[in-house]
């Protein structure tokens, strides 16, 4: 595992525990980087990873805060409506498996050119992957990605962390997201996958994802099990 996210495994687990009170500072980034032995640049990447977690935020000149209004998952559910990926929502004692169930590369339709802003002759990455958490079925999700911005995905890629792979391998920074949900019955898919009831809806999240310069960098639709998951949405708002 990276330095950065065993600093941030720690840091998370500290303020869940209540040593880093809500609404209390931080210790400063050279006091951080010496207490975990390491470097400055490692422990903004960990804070930043806090950040985009909801966990904490930054004030310019001051220093890092815990959020006052930090919420908290529930036993079973997992948070959807943030902007990170599964993986770093998962504790450490908990397995997740990623299935490629489809992947291909083709050219996206006039719907997926508009949510993507890109022209009609700009291949995408096409993934359909099945998500599974101690053995359990998650969620079936169903996503495009440029090929030009997002390049040489692998199944191998696909089987770890996608958003690792965009963030450190490519390089790209993440900004915020649009999302919209919706509970629906369930498919065929749904049933075969998620090993849903005729009775038990899905929540649907169809979400665009954007880089920090505003361009769309995701387009996606996932199914959830309606009792694997709860929302949470974090606003911008620190007090």
């Amino acid at each position: 595992m990276a330095k950065y996210k065993n600093v941030a495994d720690e840091l998370r687990k500290q303020i869940k525990q209540g040593n880093y009170p809500k609404g209390g500072q931080l210790p400063n980034q050279n006091e951080l980087a010496e207490k975990f032995d390491t470097s400055r640049v490692t422990i903004k990447k960990a804070l930043d990873l806090l950040s985009i977690e909801g966990l904490v935020f930054s004030v310019q000149g001051s220093g890092t805060y815990v959020k006052k209004n930090i919420a908290q998952t529930t036993d079973t559910g997992i948070k959807i409506g943030q902007n990170i990926g599964l993986t770093h929502q998962i504790g450490e004692q908990t397995e997740l498996v990623n299935k490629v169930l489809a992947f291909n590369v083709r050219f996206p339709s006039e719907e997926e050119c508009g949510q993507l802003m890109i022209k009609n002759e700009s291949p995408v990455y096409e993934i359909k992957r099945l998500r599974v958490i101690n053995n359990k079925p998650y969620s079936i999700e169903y996503s495009l990605l440029p090929v030009e911005l997002v390049p040489n995905i692998t199944p191998t890629i696909l089987e770890r962390s996608v958003y690792d792979y965009i963030r450190q391998d490519v390089g790209l920074i993440f900004g915020g997201n649009q999302q919209f949900i919706k509970a629906a019955p369930p498919n065929e898919e749904d049933r075969q996958y998620l090993n849903c009831k005729d009775n038990e809806p899905v929540l649907e999240v169809t979400k665009v994802m954007f880089l920090e310069n505003g361009r769309p960098f995701e387009y996606s639709k996932v199914r959830h099990r309606y009792d694997m998951v709860e929302m949470c949405f974090n606003n911008t708002q620190h007090e």
